[in-house]
């Protein structure tokens, strides 16, 4: 995993030690929404403990029910988070070069019962979002992106995140950007962020008041801290990757039966 310098780390847990506010929307978890807003060119978007949790909270501010049109190659959070909800996952085939959902298949599988369509960025490969959005314009329906791949990735110049209604990052510790375990909602849609937030703490409102029921979904003090300062290394580990692809694209370039995905733009 990509790791800040320890003393970095000492530092920063003794301004929270010093806080003496380990959890519940601290100034660390402020900073680090600001701080990620500003990476990704995001108006709204909030963090969590964790991606599937994010996911969880994205389904309940879009008020999705029924059927969602969605990939079968992906993690299986995408799937069983659906599941959990009381959603079921109706599975479209995907595109041979990118993995992605294949946009050309998902108008023959919406039914009455369908209410969003939720792709995959497969490997950060952006998805064909213009056509996916038209889709879901035509039948009135949400789209949500499971964007766990694609922290940084833009396609035409604007972030991946700027599509779809909302998306979802995954902040664990395998990924390009980590808060050691975490995730993230980007939002297009003015008043989601209000409403996942108040999901995420229990759906409590200033003041103590329960609005609706929520759950347990924040992120604490100290991985908010170390999201802080890995965000500085993202940009430079983004690039070195870069690098190694073109390295690994240039070396299997005449090896029959290898292809390799589009070029990406961050």
């Amino acid at each position: 995993p990509l790791l800040p310098d320890i003393y970095e780390i000492n530092e920063i847990i003794k301004s929270i030690w010093d806080s003496n506010q380990l959890t519940n929307n601290a100034g660390m978890v402020k900073r680090l929404e600001r701080d990620l807003a500003g990476f990704l060119g995001a108006d709204y978007l909030s963090v969590f403990s964790s991606g599937t949790t994010a996911l969880e909270i994205a389904y309940k501010i879009l008020r999705l029910s029924g059927e969602v049109i969605t990939t079968p190659f992906t993690f299986a959070a995408t799937i069983t988070s659906l599941m959990w909800n009381n959603l079921k996952p109706v599975f479209c085939d995907i595109e041979e070069d990118t993995l992605n959902i294949n946009p050309d298949k998902i108008e023959a599988l919406i039914t009455k019962d369908t209410t969003a369509i939720m792709p995959v960025h497969v490997f950060g490969n952006p998805c064909n979002a213009e056509k996916i959005q038209q889709i879901a314009d035509k039948y009135n329906l949400s789209v949500l992106y499971d964007a766990a791949h694609a922290f940084g990735v833009k396609t035409g110049g604007k972030s991946v995140s700027s599509f779809g209604d909302v998306s979802m990052l995954s902040f664990h510790a395998t990924k390009v950007y980590h808060t050691i375990e975490g995730g993230a909602l980007v939002y297009n849609k003015p008043g989601l962020k209000e409403r996942a937030d108040f999901l995420r703490n229990f759906g409590l409102q200033d003041g103590g008041n329960v609005i609706e029921p929520g759950i347990n979904g924040k992120l604490n003090e100290v991985q908010a801290a170390v999201g802080i300062l890995v965000l500085k290394k993202a940009e430079g580990e983004i690039g070195r990757r870069k690098v190694l692809t073109n390295l690994y694209r240039e070396l299997l370039a005449e090896v029959p039966g290898i292809t390799a995905g589009k070029d990406l733009e961050g």
